[in-house]
């Protein structure tokens, strides 16, 4: 049967708060010792087809379990799930000849190679909850640790199992707890973080995979696969900014929450006018945080330091390098209580339950072919940026900046998109765009140079010559971006994968 769950990061001042909370008042808990067993071959078979299989004792009582199928986007967790008692700690995989994994390469002898992988212990606190009738919820609080090859991680999660009834309840429930707990919905199992730890796995950044649009989809199921994506990669990189030093987590979290932004933007009509701008107001918070901590990453490790060394004074240098990096610390933490907040949490839950078709439809939908939207669309973009390239030179750096933001949306928009054209197109023309994107780039970390430069209240004859040196900057060589609008307006039209009599074009 189907497993459908929501997994909330807890942190361990949060769970006093927890057991108070209003919305689990009235029920008693029910308290256990919880120790699972996670198996594999050495080769990890089992995780590289979606399956985690385990043992685990609740209690005097031992079960084996198999889930398969991969999930967690937003925090919702829907995996298939086959589970069957034992008398002891001994795995017996006949039982499971009616699921995946008696049809994985080698199922015969798998006994002979399998072996633990790592071990999960933990106290669980469960609350059984009956919220509306023929609804019922298990809320698990679950505290202790991952361990394997003598390394060990922290558990401190919250699972809301929808065990019958409408799912939509969970989420009910879920953002009721957030009004009096701090809670992040998490993409992370308990059996990925063994993985990690079995693997010895660092955390690392996560880039942009491309969503998996299929031929006879509309702009709907479209714009949930483009949502979906972005939001995968958002919370592939959390982690990293929440505990790692690396710019690199701050970066790819703020390129996925563009990327989402402009699918909300591209398919505004499908999701709904009103529900799309809400929703990309929701993440606004998040979005100033992290591109605050990015401009000061890329100021502290690029531009001041080109500036210093061209300068030529090292005292000066290494006094700015200091001060750069108090602001560069603050701002990183701002990034990660916007992460940590409850207006993230509930953006994050919003999101994963639109995903998962819970609740109701959003109004506005379009029946259009995809391949018309999407050459429409890029059409539409095209002609726009295509005339701000033309009057670049002219511009002010406020309006060359939202020419950069065009050239970045028609990119996402094109990446996304690339599945339903020939991809070896799709390639080029990204890339011609990405190379458009850097040189306004460039042109743009001028600009925020010297704003944070002035942050830093440099002496009078570095500013004076930095104001110089970041201006020759901030205009974009017009002859390298004559020659990039040249290539992207020759660029070959897209046609649909699968070609009609009529093919769209842009």
């Amino acid at each position: 049967m189907a497993e459908v769950e929501l997994k909330l990061d807890v942190d361990r001042s949060a769970r006093a708060p927890l057991l108070r909370a209003a919305a689990l008042a009235g029920t008693k808990p029910r308290r256990m010792r919880m120790t699972s067993l996670y198996f594999d071959t050495p080769d990890c078979a089992l995780a590289g087809a979606g399956m985690a299989l385990r043992l685990r004792r609740s209690g005097g009582r031992w079960a084996q379990c198999l889930k398969a199928g991969r999930s967690g986007t937003g925090g919702l967790h829907s995996r298939d799930e086959w589970e069957f008692e034992r008398p002891g700690p001994v795995l017996d995989l006949s039982l499971f000849a009616e699921t995946p994994l008696a049809a994985l390469d080698g199922a015969a002898s798998l006994h002979r190679t399998l072996a633990k992988a790592f071990t999960v212990e933990f106290q669980r606190t469960a609350w059984q909850l009956e919220p509306a009738a023929g609804c019922r919820l298990e809320v698990a609080l679950d505290c202790g640790f991952v361990e394997s090859r003598g390394r060990r991680e922290e558990i401190s999660e919250v699972e809301i199992e929808c065990i019958a009834g409408d799912p939509a309840h969970a989420f009910g429930l879920a953002r009721r707890l957030l009004d009096e707990v701090a809670l992040r919905p998490s993409a992370t199992a308990k059996a990925a973080r063994g993985y990690r730890l079995f693997n010895r796995s660092p955390l690392r950044p996560v880039k942009a995979s491309p969503a998996r649009l299929e031929e006879d989809m509309g702009p709907l199921p479209a714009a949930r696969a483009l949502v979906a994506a972005a939001l995968d990669q958002l919370q592939g990189n959390e982690e990293g900014v929440l505990r790692a030093a690396a710019p690199e987590f701050v970066h790819q979290a703020r390129v996925a929450l563009r990327r989402m932004r402009s699918a909300l933007r591209m398919f505004h009509a499908a999701i709904g006018d009103e529900r799309a701008k809400a929703w990309r107001a929701e993440w606004s918070e998040a979005t100033r945080a992290l591109g605050a901590a990015r401009d000061w990453d890329v100021f502290a490790t690029e531009s001041l330091p080109a500036l210093a060394a061209a300068y030529g004074d090292p005292s000066i240098s290494r006094t700015l390098a200091r001060r750069a990096a108090l602001h560069r610390r603050r701002c990183r933490e701002d990034a990660r209580a916007a992460l940590r907040s409850p207006r993230y949490a509930r953006a994050v839950l919003d999101l994963a339950s639109w995903l998962a078709g819970i609740g109701e439809e959003a109004a506005g939908g379009t029946s259009e072919p995809l391949a018309d939207f999407a050459a429409r669309w890029i059409r539409k973009r095209r002609k726009s940026l295509l005339a701000g390239l033309a009057g670049l030179a002219g511009m002010p750096a406020e309006e060359r900046h939202r020419v950069r933001i065009d050239a970045k949306r028609l990119r996402y928009g094109v990446e996304g998109l690339a599945s339903i054209f020939h991809a070896g197109k799709e390639r080029r023309y990204a890339r011609r765009l990405a190379d458009l994107q850097d040189a306004l780039g460039r042109a743009n970390d001028a600009a925020t140079g010297a704003r944070l430069l002035a942050e830093l209240a440099p002496p009078e004859a570095f500013a004076a010559f930095a104001r110089g040196w970041l201006a020759a900057r901030m205009v974009p060589d017009p002859a390298l971006i004559a020659s990039l609008a040249a290539r992207l307006e020759k660029s070959p039209r897209f046609r649909h994968r699968k070609a009609a009599s009529h093919p769209p074009h842009v």
